[in-house]
């Protein structure tokens, strides 16, 4: 007898936002004097332009530039008009000091200006604005990724050396970068992050790995003002990669004249802790700590909006900092914008609240199930919706958990073939039309193409629906016994049972029941669970789990993330326990199987490697283990990353790369995004210099 099995029709008969629950769901289904869109039929994706835009606007806009300025560049510098009574009353220096000797350069892609408007935003909370803000928008490191995130350029440093093989790395500062209260940003700062913050062990009690080399601390150095020097024992082959991907940005976050006052090196110890208890805290590192949340509108910062009304303030506001040091190539101090304001919301809410026209330009909480009533809706609200390139290599990621504390399960998920039947019963394209419109495409967990680690053999291994192949292979691992039900039995007679366990609801849990159908088709009693992410992450520590699902980001430059790629640390969900051993050097865990193990190896020479072709060429053999194995079984990719872009926003490019690495929208200037009140027609394109 086989398994009852729910039937997709019921996922055809319902678009994917229904599927996705919540009140955007619901409209969906009620109708809110809206016709009902399924795939395929009312709303056709593949009559979806590659950027959509207001009426008149028919060019694409291509990504930001940067430059330098140059000293015969002599046109005078302006400022936003907010600043010109602070100038003219003496309460700010004029624009012309306020900048570095070489400010740097954002050519906007479409056009200069205007300086004025409020980009308004929508968050699910105050964390949300946090991590958003202080790791999205504003994207001010030592370096960072271009638009595209195919090269490392300059941003707080100017230029850079690479020396003794790879050990020593030499960055030279913008001369005269102010805080946003105007004090002189300098090497000083950074060193102040490497001895107060990285090396004390009250702030940070464990340091990450990335600084390690040969099992010492890299050593820093400032030769003067505008230089710093970073040492390594061992070669750091992807050090600067991994400036640019965040690291940059923590080492100039710590402005040292104003939380010295706060930190034990250098206040009166006994006026700490009595200020420190005044504020309500029982040591001095969490009186440091609240100092520097981003919530302190005190703090000073290098971005180009800083806090200026927190929570529970609504809306929680940024303001323009008057110091920032990036111009345009006319000379106009950059942002253009005066402020960004953030208003908290439900994310059933903010769906709602962007069909509207509420929003400036946003892509969080921006969800593909919900495109056909985004597309819908532009001429009424007054926006257009930009697909940019998804970085990362695969929704859905299903990790068969090959530490199992279970010995039975931990030999059966240890076999390949298992995961290879595992991967050719799923019905990718069934999914790719109920989930995503067929915008994706089947798909493992390889990087992207167009990324120099591209892997066609990889990207294809194992994708075509095969279901008969599938019941072969599982036959012939001796499961072919079942029970009266169809259920297989594993090899001590139980019913081998898979729960697929995952923290996302809605579309994303919809998805998974039907992988879960899929392979119960085959014989294998398939469940969907969905935990709290605390209780999800328990599981995956303690090595309790079937098989976990997350989605794979930013494989576009895997050095930075390789975990999808071998257990790389304790958090890797298909092998928690070889990623501990990795993690630990040896010390922690269990020590893994030979082709782990080989990825391991492999890993650690390119960390030592600094010529970018043959860290590629040893990261393709990895790649070429990973095609061989399938440790994680991707599903669909390739998916449009969407944005909502307001038709008065400007500078906004049409389509680019998207993802955490590069820190989106980021690495596309937001500095230089303007509102324009004209209308929809650009005023004039931003001449080059």
């Amino acid at each position: 007898m086989k398994p009852v099995r729910p039937s997709r029709r019921l996922f055809h008969a319902v678009p994917p936002a229904a599927l996705a629950g919540g009140l955007l769901g619901m409209v969906v289904l009620l109708g809110w004097g809206m016709r009902q869109l399924t795939p395929g039929t009312d709303f056709d994706p593949t009559e979806m332009p590659r950027h959509d835009r207001a009426p008149g606007a028919a060019v694409e806009i291509p990504p930001h530039r940067v430059g330098e300025w140059h000293d015969e560049w002599t046109r005078p510098f302006s400022q936003a008009p907010a600043f010109d009574e602070r100038v003219r009353l003496g309460q700010l220096p004029t624009v012309a000091e306020r900048l570095p000797e070489n400010p740097l350069v954002i050519h906007p892609p479409e056009q200069i200006g205007p300086y004025g408007g409020s980009w308004t935003r929508f968050a699910s909370g105050p964390n949300d604005i946090s991590i958003l803000f202080s790791t999205r928008l504003t994207y001010e490191g030592l370096v960072r990724w271009d638009a595209r995130g195919r090269e490392v350029i300059p941003n707080l440093a100017t230029h850079w050396e690479i020396g003794d093989g790879g050990r020593s790395f030499t960055f030279h500062l913008r001369r005269g970068v102010r805080w946003s209260d105007g004090h002189p940003f300098t090497s000083a700062d950074i060193l102040f992050w490497y001895e107060s913050v990285l090396r004390d062990e009250a702030i940070t009690p464990s340091i990450p790995g990335h600084f390690i080399r040969g099992g010492e601390l890299m050593r820093v150095d400032a030769p003067d003002e505008y230089t710093v020097r970073f040492h390594f024992e061992e070669p750091d082959g992807i050090f600067v990669e991994r400036l640019a991907s965040g690291l940059g940005a923590t080492m100039v976050d710590y402005p040292k004249h104003y939380l010295k006052h706060f930190h034990r090196d250098y206040a009166d110890s006994q006026q700490l802790a009595e200020n420190a208890r005044r504020a309500g805290f029982s040591h001095w590192y969490e009186f440091f700590y609240d100092r520097f949340d981003w919530q302190n509108p005190a703090l000073p910062r290098l971005w180009a909006w800083v806090i200026d009304s927190p929570p529970p303030g609504s809306p929680v506001t940024y303001r323009r900092n008057p110091y920032y040091w990036k111009v345009d190539p006319d000379g106009n101090q950059l942002p253009y914008i005066d402020e960004v304001g953030f208003y908290i919301f439900d994310n059933e809410i903010i769906a709602l609240r962007a069909l509207q026209g509420g929003v400036g330009m946003q892509g969080r909480h921006i969800n593909l199930a919900d495109l056909p009533l985004l597309m819908e809706h532009r001429e009424r609200g007054g926006y257009s919706v930009r697909t940019w390139e998804d970085s990362g290599g695969s929704a859905l990621v299903l990790s068969p958990n090959l530490n199992h504390r279970d010995p039975v399960m931990a030999e059966l998920l240890n076999d390949r073939r298992f995961r290879i039947a595992l991967s050719v019963g799923l019905d990718r394209g069934t999914l790719n039309r109920a989930g995503f419109f067929d915008l994706g495409s089947p798909r493992q967990v390889a990087p992207p193409a167009g990324s120099p680690f591209y892997s066609a053999a990889y990207e294809s291994a194992y994708v075509d629906y095969d279901p008969a192949k599938a019941n072969r292979m599982l036959d012939g691992m001796g499961l072919d016994r079942r029970d009266r039900n169809g259920i297989r039995r594993l090899p001590d007679g139980r019913p081998l049972r898979l729960r697929i366990e995952t923290t996302q609801g809605g579309r994303n849990q919809q998805m998974l029941q039907l992988v879960a159908d899929d392979w119960q088709e085959l014989g294998i009693d398939a469940e969907v669970r969905r935990h709290a992410r605390q209780l999800f992450t328990h599981r995956i520590s303690a090595r309790l789990h079937d098989v976990a699902v997350w989605n794979a980001a930013d494989t576009f430059f895997p050095l930075i993330g390789p975990g999808w790629f071998f257990p790389f640390d304790p958090h890797s969900y298909h092998a928690p326990d070889w990623g501990r051993w990795f993690h630990s050097h040896g010390t922690e865990g269990s020590r893994p199987p030979p082709s782990i193990l080989r990825c391991m190896t492999l890993y650690r020479e390119i960390e030592h490697e600094i010529d970018p072709q043959r860290r590629i060429d040893m990261f393709r053999e990895i790649l070429s283990l990973n095609e061989e194995n399938l440790w994680v079984i991707g599903t669909i990719g390739d998916l449009p990353q969407l944005f909502i872009v307001a038709d008065n926003f400007r500078n906004v490019p049409s389509r680019v790369m998207s993802g955490w690495t590069i820190r989106t929208p980021g690495n596309t200037a937001p500095e230089c995004y303007a509102i324009d009140p004209a209308g929809t027609e650009p005023r004039r394109t931003a001449r080059a210099r």
